[in-house]
């Protein structure tokens, strides 16, 4: 387990079953060139945290109701004396409380399974890892995004600050489509350090004049005239000049790789110049202030994590850390739509009522804030905002959705935009310096072939995460047992 960039948090290797490693730019050469070229915001998302790579294969089981998993060949016994010893040097050591709740779930081997209500059944697979997060900081467990088993989808957990190690857990649950014995490689997850203390504010486009002002600059005249031939790369000249400077990787490519061309998650809906303008850019009493400025209907939603996993148990519990809070963005599907991919062609047909009157809600927003004439000398900008859809080049199983709202971060600050997948299809993460562009795009990949996708009005397409740049690369320190 090699520690990457600056240590924010511990990690003990308790069974050697997982490690944490890290993604490079291009996915190990797996997009399109034009995709690393061009789209920096996917290449930041494929390498965002650390992935939880499995060194030896897990295979699932599904039977009756419930799902088991298990080592898969000749390490399987091997595996399981391992755990034993494991966990008695954990309880012996002081890493695990004697019969307190994590002891008795973890006694009973790497997996179980647990509900949620009446929902399916969800597999809880210990890693053999145990984490620590620094003082201040929260650790955020999530699926593998842009490279994944899409037969398994990885619940979102929260790892609270509360000085202990805690057991690395990653709950799943397998897609109905899954065969019923499914064996588990490679990544399965992804942890990232994330600063709970901030505060997201709504506001409208008029409250927030200087984010449509920085849209319509970025998407002038010559913007569309280069686009026609090129990659225009004006994002990434945008961010390579914002205020207290970028991550050196997350320039050039090399910090993640992606699956779609220039725009489709940095270049949405902001532009130049902006990021230090109004009181969005300040922080007050130490806690970041991100604005969330809405320019059409479906305004995204602004929720707060509420339970978050301890060294108390395996079940989340709700926080009690008085003033500190983690809060989020969830964007919701404005359009209904159909999309259908034929290995050539893909082809999005949306309820044309329904985004008619969108846009009109969103140019009459822009008419209230700047006026007719602007709009007429804007022209361009508007409609790249208000078609909704943009397609990429044919051949390319991708096209990206443009919620109407903006996010607007402090100096230093960018958004995790983590996707929520659906049947068929993707939508992939991506990190926006959102201190300096204010778009979050949705990018889709389609998965199937012939068959369309269909997304309802009201589906959610993305949950905004709010996080400073110096957390994007953050990586761990070895912890050791106590008699190693």
């Amino acid at each position: 387990m090699a520690a990457a960039g600056d240590a924010r948090f511990e990690v003990l290797d308790a069974l050697g079953l997982c490690r944490l490693t890290r993604r490079t730019g291009d996915l190990d050469g797996a997009v399109p060139l034009r995709v690393a070229k061009a789209c920096v915001p996917l290449l930041e998302g494929n390498a965002f945290g650390l992935q939880i790579t499995l060194a030896r294969p897990i295979e699932v089981r599904r039977r009756l109701g419930s799902l088991r998993a298990e080592p898969a060949g000749e390490h399987r016994e091997a595996l399981a004396r391992a755990h034993r010893v494991a966990l008695t040097r954990l309880v012996s050591q002081g890493f695990l409380a004697p019969e307190g709740a994590w002891h008795r779930a973890l006694r009973g081997g790497l997996a179980w399974t647990c509900r949620k209500g009446l929902g399916p059944p969800r597999l809880r697979l210990w890693t053999g890892l145990l984490v620590r997060p620094d003082p201040g900081l929260w650790l955020r467990v999530a699926g593998a995004a842009n490279r994944r088993n899409a037969l398994i989808e990885v619940s979102e957990a929260y790892l609270a600050d509360d000085g202990a190690f805690v057991p690395l857990v990653v709950e799943l649950r397998v897609r109905d489509e899954a065969p019923q014995r499914l064996q588990l490689e490679g990544e399965i997850g992804c942890i990232a350090p994330v600063l709970p203390d901030v505060q997201i504010e709504a506001c409208s486009l008029a409250d927030a004049p200087e984010v449509g002002r920085a849209h319509a600059e970025f998407y002038d005249a010559r913007y569309f005239a280069v686009k026609k031939g090129q990659v225009t790369r004006k994002y990434r000249r945008l961010v390579a000049g914002t205020a207290g400077g970028r991550n050196a990787s997350a320039g050039e490519g090399s910090a993640g790789g992606g699956s779609t061309g220039e725009g489709s998650a940095g270049e949405g809906s902001a532009g130049e110049g902006s990021a230090g303008e109004g009181s969005a850019g300040e922080e007050s009493a130490g806690r970041a202030r991100v604005r969330l400025v809405v320019a059409g209907p479906a305004a995204p939603e602004i929720t707060e994590v509420t339970e978050v996993t301890t060294a108390a148990g395996p079940d989340p519990v709700p926080w009690r850390g008085g003033a500190r809070r983690l809060a989020s963005i969830v964007v919701r599907n404005a359009v209904p739509f159909r999309a259908t991919f034929d290995g050539h062609t893909l082809a999005v047909a949306p309820d044309a009522l329904r985004l008619a009157d969108g846009a009109a809600a969103v140019e009459r927003a822009f008419a209230r804030t700047f006026g007719d004439a602007f709009l007429a000398a804007n022209r361009g900008a508007l409609w790249y905002l208000t078609k909704y859809f943009t397609p990429h080049p044919p051949g390319e199983p991708h096209f990206f959705v443009k919620p109407w709202a903006f996010t607007r971060t402090p100096p230093g600050w960018s958004s995790l935009l983590d996707g929520v997948h659906g049947d068929g299809y993707d939508v992939m993460r991506g990190v926006v310096a959102t201190d300096a562009f204010f778009a979050t795009p949705a990018v889709f990949h389609v998965r199937q072939l012939g068959a369309p996708i269909e997304v309802p009005e009201g589906a959610e397409l993305l949950r905004i995460v709010p996080i400073p740049r110096d957390l994007l690369r953050a990586g761990f320190r070895e912890a050791r047992f106590l008699d190693a």
